[in-house]
């Protein structure tokens, strides 16, 4: 079962939730996760649009939060972000989506927009450029030279998804 927690952007976003028999368990506080059961990635989104009555929305883009950054997106693109804790090849689904454009409409979300998601899938787990850090004093003799060398995720991008709109 994949269910989304939170919701206020300033405070932690919604929750990464990895898909089990019966029982969801937060890891990470930016998207939704879902363990890869099945082996097409069209087949795994069609079966989550489907359980949770959500219809694709072709030639779409969406501007989506994840790790504290926000990203423009179209379906196909592949984004470079911080190190998310998920698996190569697992699915998920990022719900903090902030706005939402096609070619007759724009949809801007105050701060976000319920009732749209977007598929996604890890491609690759590496690391990023070497960065070196020099510090020095001039005439201390303080010299010291430190590097720095991040984690990042590639995440190829499925499709924005749009669920039924919720009554008050």
């Amino acid at each position: 079962m994949i269910r989304n927690v939170g919701s206020n952007l300033m405070k932690s976003s919604s929750s990464i939730l990895l898909r089990t028999n019966q029982q969801s368990t937060p890891l990470f506080k930016n998207f939704t996760i879902s363990a890869p059961n099945l082996t097409s990635t069209e087949t795994s989104e069609e079966v989550y649009n489907f359980k949770n009555q959500f219809t694709p929305i072709k030639d779409s883009f969406a501007v989506v939060h994840i790790s504290g950054k926000q990203y423009k997106v179209i379906e196909g693109d592949v984004i470079m972000t911080d190190k998310v804790p998920a698996d190569v090849g697992e699915h998920i689904v990022l719900d903090k989506v902030l706005l939402v454009g096609t070619k007759s409409e724009t949809i801007v979300g105050t701060p976000l927009i319920n009732n749209f998601k977007v598929h996604a899938y890890i491609e690759e787990q590496a690391k990023t450029e070497h960065v070196t850090i020099f510090k020095h004093k001039p005439r201390k003799n303080y010299k010291r030279t430190t590097g720095f060398q991040g984690l990042a995720t590639y995440i190829r991008i499925g499709g924005i998804i749009k669920g039924q709109e919720i009554a008050n």
